[in-house]
């Protein structure tokens, strides 16, 4: 196979920032067309990343380009739709995160994918972060034993997205969580060996987003403001394990973090930054690494060059749509435990 001829849907901030420039210095395929609604956003990108085919109906763009892959980077309402699509049309997705609004849409892309033999991949970077790499490599050495106990915190102190439809519940499916919190969530159950979740309790707040406040950010639309600031949720694993998470976009909290901590019977790991915590030789020991491979490198690198190798190759993507699916299925369980006010089992 030669050069892989990608195309694009969405010209927002994340193909902006993130998927073009990753994908366009990728020498194994070229980015060859984009399609959007907006016909200035069209002409400003197509100019930057010299792409002229320049699509406002990307059905049009399939039909016309011979596409061998196709990036969605649409508001989360659009990525069932358009993935399913595209593999109707006989092209490989790779969808930005998260999957769908909700799981159901998430099986019908599946399905759409099983029906045509195409790949389906979603956006969940940070399993391509030197961290991730390292913890994964770790963990399936056996250092940790059996782990039973995950912590995962996505906290900002103020970080509402200003820009955007971000805050329309019925165009993002939800908040911080949806948006923030599900990179921190997939990479927590990806080093677990994505176990079943069986249990989800949860409770959400949007206590800070629905009126103005300091935001590093900008000032972001509070009057419309319809979707949660702040997550906190308790997971119980088919395996044993149980998972501790908090989210938030804007919370009264010292710092900006994101961590992802594991406790085994033989030890424990921190991903962010990476630190390995156990008894040995009559002594607690804490070690961390010196030096590891490709530490500063953008995850969207990595990402672009997996899914190009899986349409080369025919190889599984490092991320598969059932463990995307996975993910979605836990955060529908969050809103409508909180919704609720009771558990949810899955």
């Amino acid at each position: 196979m030669g050069s892989v001829r990608i195309g694009m849907i969405g010209t927002g901030g994340i193909a902006r920032n993130r998927h073009l420039p990753c994908f366009t210095k990728n020498t194994d395929c070229e980015v060859v067309a984009i399609a959007d609604v907006v016909q200035t956003s069209l002409d400003e990108v197509g100019a930057q990343f010299g792409i002229n085919g320049l699509y406002t109906d990307y059905k049009e763009m399939f039909a016309k380009e011979r596409l061998d892959g196709v990036v969605v980077c649409t508001p989360n309402k659009f990525h069932a739709p358009a993935s399913i699509d595209a593999l109707n049309a006989g092209i490989n997705v790779l969808c930005e995160k998260p999957m769908a609004l909700d799981p159901t849409e998430g099986r019908a892309m599946i399905a759409a994918a099983e029906k045509n033999h195409k790949i389906l991949t979603v956006g969940f970077h940070y399993r391509h972060r030197a961290q991730v790499k390292a913890a994964k490599k770790v963990i399936e050495s056996g250092e940790l034993g059996h782990i039973y106990m995950v912590r995962v915190n996505a906290l900002r102190r103020r970080g509402i997205p200003s820009w955007g439809s971000f805050v329309h519940k019925d165009i993002q499916g939800g908040g911080a969580m949806i948006d923030f919190g599900v990179h921190t969530l997939d990479s927590a159950l990806y080093l677990l060996g994505n176990p079943k979740p069986i249990e989800v309790s949860a409770t959400l707040s949007q206590h800070l987003g629905t009126k103005p406040n300091v935001n590093p950010w900008g000032q972001w639309n509070y009057q419309q403001f319809t979707v949660e600031d702040q997550v906190a949720a308790f997971v119980r694993f088919d395996n044993g394990a149980t998972m501790l998470l908090e989210c938030s976009w804007a919370l009264n909290v010292p710092e900006t973090k994101e961590t992802i901590s594991l406790s085994g019977t033989e030890a424990g790991l921190d991903v962010f930054p990476l630190k390995i915590n156990k008894a040995q030789h009559d002594m607690l020991l804490s070690w961390s690494p010196d030096w590891m491979p490709n530490e500063n490198d953008e995850p969207g690198i990595g990402q672009a060059a997996d899914f190009i190798n899986a349409i080369k190759t025919g190889q599984p993507t490092n991320c598969t749509a059932a463990q995307a699916l996975q993910v979605t299925d836990i955060v529908d369980a969050m809103y409508r435990s909180a919704a609720a006010g009771h558990a949810i089992s899955l």
